[in-house]
């Protein structure tokens, strides 16, 4: 019983202490549940393929500790199928460290960030969270952050990527082999910068150089630059990007690819806006030198957000290094009130590059097809948000060939009911 009050008294101090260098303890909470009936998500379902049923679920907690100039964050995650393990399996193979990373803030222009933490820039276009995967995605890397003025910064951040396994390397080279957005990559070197200015006026630039690693151990660089710029003029908007790989992908070949996107955004009224637009992303013909690559790369883009939401295109490793993509597309939302929304989404979609002909020597349509998205979004309070969904997707001749699926069902679809807790509060 003495030793117990002993114990008891030191852990109590030693708790008193730490409370009382504390300038702020913060806590966030996100737990979510989706469960999806797929009937022709990511590719097309063939005829005599029942729909799937699959329920997916994220438990994360994050603790962020700030002691004068020092910030540093924690957040561990538990993701998982549910029925994919035993109830009573003795290991947990779907716990992680989502993030930890530590800042510190060496004069009110500069700081630095060490550590696993996410990186997402822009419209997340080639950098981003992927927060609609329940795993979502981070970096080990080591960032500084420049602030030149109240309304811009430049920020650069550098990764560094080697694996424990030494039976796989060469008596010269050590092998790197983890292969993300198509290409193996060895270091990433990421320079932003960002610009906010009146009347929703915002510009930004970026550079992002991959340098990559062939199965044989040699690298090669591939570098990507690009900007995007938005503009509000009362009730209309512009937003425009483009960005420009050049270099070497991880196959050796000669990288020669672009990104264009412009759009409008109409504010009809306080409650409806309509967004109109297109973007391509170039992709290789049936005749493209096999040296070249003329494929642009969305790398670690969360490409969710921009080419439909039942994800046929450069989701995993589908449609990366392929013919490319044109998306036109119609996006409408409508807001009942603050907390009830309804969107709906129209894409149209053809190839970039030409997929060449058929055995009758008949050439195949560049157009892929057409999606649906509808969303109705549903919040509760300040933490609960329900959304449901529903999308469709009335493919093409040429999107059978593309996908490789000569007999798909008639109406391909996709429908799915997310929940999400997200509560956040102060510790201390």
């Amino acid at each position: 019983m003495f030793k117990n009050k002993i114990t008891l008294g030191v852990l109590s101090l030693a708790f008193g202490l730490a409370n009382a260098q504390m300038d702020s303890l913060k806590m966030n909470i996100d737990l979510r549940t989706r469960a999806e009936l797929d009937n022709g998500a990511r590719t097309l379902i063939p005829k005599g393929k029942s729909a799937e049923t699959t329920v997916l679920s994220r438990a994360r907690v994050g603790i962020d500790y700030y002691y004068k100039n020092l910030e540093v964050y924690l957040s561990a995650q538990d993701v998982r199928t549910w029925g994919e393990t035993a109830s009573n399996t003795g290991k947990n193979q779907n716990f992680t460290i989502h993030e930890a990373w530590a800042k510190y803030q060496f004069s009110g222009q500069f700081s630095l960030k060490l550590g696993k933490q996410i990186l997402s820039y822009d419209n997340e276009r080639l950098l981003g969270t992927l927060d609609w995967m329940m795993q979502g995605r981070s970096f080990e890397t080591l960032k500084g952050i420049y602030t030149l003025s109240p309304n811009s910064k430049i920020e650069a951040a550098i990764t560094y990527n080697n694996d424990d396994n030494d039976t796989n390397d060469l008596s010269e080279k050590e092998i790197y082999s983890i292969s993300e957005g198509g290409e193996i990559t060895k270091s990433l070197q990421v320079l932003h910068y960002q610009f906010t200015g009146n009347n929703k006026f915002q510009f930004s630039a970026i550079a992002l150089n991959n340098i990559l690693q062939n199965p044989s151990g040699t690298h090669y660089d591939m570098l990507t630059m690009g900007i995007n710029a938005k503009k509000y003029f009362e009730n209309i908007g512009f937003f425009g990007s483009a960005y420009y790989q050049t270099g070497k992908n991880t196959s050796a070949q000669t990288k020669s690819a672009y990104q264009f996107s412009i759009n409008s955004d109409f504010l009809i009224h306080p409650k409806i806006n309509i967004v109109a637009g297109t973007e391509w992303l170039s992709g290789r013909s049936y005749d493209t030198y096999s040296g070249e690559n003329r494929s642009f790369s969305p790398l670690y883009g969360t490409n969710h957000l921009h080419n439909g939401f039942m994800d046929y295109f450069y989701f995993g490793t589908s449609h990366f290094n392929g013919f490319g993509l044109n998306d036109y597309y119609l996006k409408s939302t409508f807001k009942f009130n603050s907390n009830s929304i309804i969107t709906g989404n129209l894409h149209i979609f053809t190839t970039n590059g030409k997929l060449g002909e058929n055995n009758l020597e008949k050439k195949y349509s560049s157009y892929l097809g057409s999606e649906l998205d509808l969303i109705l979004i549903q919040k509760f309070w300040k933490v609960i948000t329900v959304n449901l969904g529903h999308s469709f997707m009335f493919a093409s001749d040429s999107m059978k060939v593309l996908k490789n699926v000569s007999e798909p069902k008639d109406l391909q679809t996709w429908t799915w009911l997310a929940l999400k807790i997200a509560p956040n509060f102060k510790l201390k």
